[in-house]
């Protein structure tokens, strides 16, 4: 029996608004988002000359790409859950591909494609389509999330997108590394030669190659800690979401 002073249908309370840190940081996802979206919507609609596709999102994915530091600070101040050492393996990955392969070596990595099977062709267009449908699902999501609303269709999206968008755009980050090399080991990019006055010398083709190893076991992992997340929140059909995420 219900109590005389509780209305036997009672409605459950309204949740509570987001507090102002929250707000404020729904309102940074949503910018990001719009910000990869536009990346995307650049480098797909630019002409087919590799060279113009660079020039066309360059600053915008500079940005973009570069705030994510940011990421790994809220992570480490607890501001959101994200584990700390998995969101900073992959911001760094993402801004060493950027900064020290992409941009470094503009001439090779923006105007050439590694072709792999005589199928597919990984180029500049192959990682920003997947880092920015990426990033545009996963802020989405979020924002989603901090405004009350998770529509079953971006729940899936966030635990499924990845199965595809994960494996493209790693293998075309290695296809980036592939074509900066020759470069980087002609020119000795952020190389330092001896002789010199601290006599230390360093070649950065090598950093490269040891980065790139470094994506063998991480890759992996990071895959492995995906299908964790979408079995918990899908369940093993991957149908509909088991529980609020």
């Amino acid at each position: 029996r219900h109590s005389p002073s509780t209305p036997p249908c009672a409605a459950h309370p309204p949740h509570p608004p987001p507090p102002p840190r929250r707000r404020a940081y729904t309102l940074v996802q949503m910018v990001t988002a719009l910000v990869g979206a536009a990346s995307s919507g650049l480098s797909l609609t630019s002409p087919v000359l590799l060279s113009l596709v660079w020039e066309s999102c360059e600053l915008p994915l500079k940005i973009s790409q570069s705030v994510a530091i940011m990421e790994v600070l809220h992570a480490m101040l607890g501001i959101v859950r994200s584990p700390v050492a998995i969101t900073a393996t992959q911001v760094a990955s993402r801004l060493w591909i950027l900064w020290g392969i992409v941009n470094l070596t503009p001439e090779s990595t923006t105007t050439s494609v590694v072709t792999i099977g005589g199928v597919l062709n990984l180029s500049l267009v192959t990682l920003l389509t997947a880092w920015c449908l990426s990033e545009i699902i996963r802020y989405g999501f979020f924002a989603l999330k901090e405004a009350g609303s998770q529509p079953g269709f971006m729940v899936w999206l966030r635990y499924s997108g990845f199965l595809v968008l994960y494996p493209l755009g790693v293998s075309s980050e290695l296809a980036m590394v592939w074509l900066a090399l020759p470069v980087i080991r002609l020119k000795g990019l952020w190389s330092i030669a001896l002789p010199n006055p601290i006599n230390f010398a360093l070649s950065y083709d090598v950093v490269c190659v040891l980065a790139v190893a470094a994506y063998l076991p991480g890759f992996p992992h990071l895959f492995t800690y995906m299908l964790k997340q979408r079995k918990k929140v899908l369940g093993g059909g991957g149908g509909s979401a088991k529980k609020s995420v």
